[in-house]
């Protein structure tokens, strides 16, 4: 029997080591070039992010809360963000033409805040930020006051009376709004005198 059948011929075992370094200096080369690229991409990620958010860290995304109060308000959360570990700052993604935040934006910021607090107890900064995404695919983020408890308590009460027909609907300071309210009929004789509020307004 040949007792050297799987025996190694001298150099061989240095070669298997030179190639095994050879293969690990390849690996860690191509790292070290692609530890840039994924810097760069981490960081463009983040561009559009507040300075407070940047360190933050995501507590709640696309999470419905329930808070009880005089009526149960229900909201569901686009993003929250705890900052240094205690409070909560919420943030609402939109996608439109137009790069500016609505008075919408902010009613819904106040509302997700109110249902946050009451239905957990979590401070929830009275701040948040509606982080617009225009066509071109840019995001800029907008920060905004939002209400406090009381105000969103009054335009829940207002809905309610407005549903029950106890009070009269009012125009809204810009047109466009008007055209997607069910009360749009009621307000028609007063819109010549809103029209002309709103142009005072916005000049």
């Amino acid at each position: 029997m040949d007792g050297g059948k799987g025996a190694r011929k001298p150099g061989e075992g240095g070669a298997v080591i030179e190639s095994a370094l050879a293969a690990l200096a390849a690996l860690a080369f191509a790292a070290l070039l692609a530890w840039p690229l994924l810097l760069w991409r981490s960081r463009g990620a983040k561009a559009w992010m507040p300075l407070e958010l940047r360190r933050a860290t995501l507590a709640h995304a696309e999470k419905l809360f329930r808070g009880v109060g005089p009526v149960v308000l229900t909201a569901k959360v686009d993003r929250a963000y705890r900052v240094d570990g205690k409070t909560l700052v919420l943030v609402e993604l939109k996608t439109r033409r137009s790069n500016r935040p609505c008075r919408s934006d902010v009613i819904e910021l106040s509302a997700q805040r109110v249902a946050i607090m009451r239905q957990t107890g979590e401070e929830v900064a009275l701040h948040g930020y509606v982080v617009v995404r225009t066509d071109d695919g840019n995001r800029t983020a907008h920060r905004v006051s939002l209400l406090s408890p009381a105000e969103v308590d009054a335009l829940i009460d207002r809905r309610a009376a407005l549903l029950e027909g106890s009070i009269q609907p009012r125009l809204a300071c810009a047109p466009n709004l008007c055209s997607q309210c069910v009360f749009e009929k009621k307000c028609t004789s007063s819109r010549v005198e809103g029209n002309q509020a709103y142009k005072r307004w916005t000049t």
